[in-house]
């Protein structure tokens, strides 16, 4: 039977997980503010060379052609389709990029990528993605000490071919609300922190 607590998780586990989105969290790792170009360099430097161990020792590749979503950046006029991810990735590294023709939207994703290696290694919690829109497999979820939006989360993919895993893949990151982090996961915890 258990006592009341223990009945009412049983009967709405998303209350057990949505109050752990409000804890005190963890200090937060500085933010970036280097250009986009800086930042490139820098990520190919730190994050490029993996893989990031999980805590359940599931291996994550960070791949350079997911720079681009990875800060969400998109060009002014030209859609995802009209310019690629390596064309952008390219005009970086030839030193022919241009920011003027670009924009990040959540600029949280630039000012926080550099908070994924420890997020993968060292994650409150990991979920079942339960976005009905983000593709991905897994969320990883970090509570961090921030006013405002606090929960750091990374959705990730697992490449297959047939039946097995080759690889898992970040594919977006962003800052949310404690409130809304039930909006992107499912079921119980894959893995909690003790």
């Amino acid at each position: 039977m258990g006592d009341l607590k223990e009945q009412l998780a049983r009967a709405f586990p998303q209350i057990e997980h949505q109050t752990a989105f409000y804890a005190k969290g963890s200090r937060h790792p500085a933010y970036n503010h280097k250009s986009i170009a800086d930042t490139f360099q820098q990520f190919k430097e730190a994050m490029l060379p993996g893989p990031f161990i999980d805590p359940r020792g599931k291996k994550i590749s960070i791949v350079k052609g997911n720079f681009p979503k990875l800060i969400d950046l998109e060009h002014q006029t030209l859609s995802r389709e009209e310019i690629k991810a390596s064309e952008i990735i390219q005009s970086i590294e030839d030193g022919t990029f241009n920011e003027g023709l670009y924009s990040i939207e959540d600029s949280s994703r630039i000012t926080t990528l550099f908070w994924i290696p420890e997020l993968i290694r060292d994650p409150d919690a990991i979920y079942r993605n339960g976005h009905k829109i983000i593709a991905g497999d897994e969320v990883y979820v970090r509570v961090y000490d921030k006013l405002g939006s606090k929960v750091k989360l990374l959705f990730t993919m697992d490449i297959a071919k047939g039946r097995k895993i080759i690889r898992t893949v970040p594919i977006t990151s962003f800052l949310t609300d404690p409130n809304m982090v039930i909006n992107f996961i499912t079921g119980q915890p894959l893995y909690r922190r003790k």
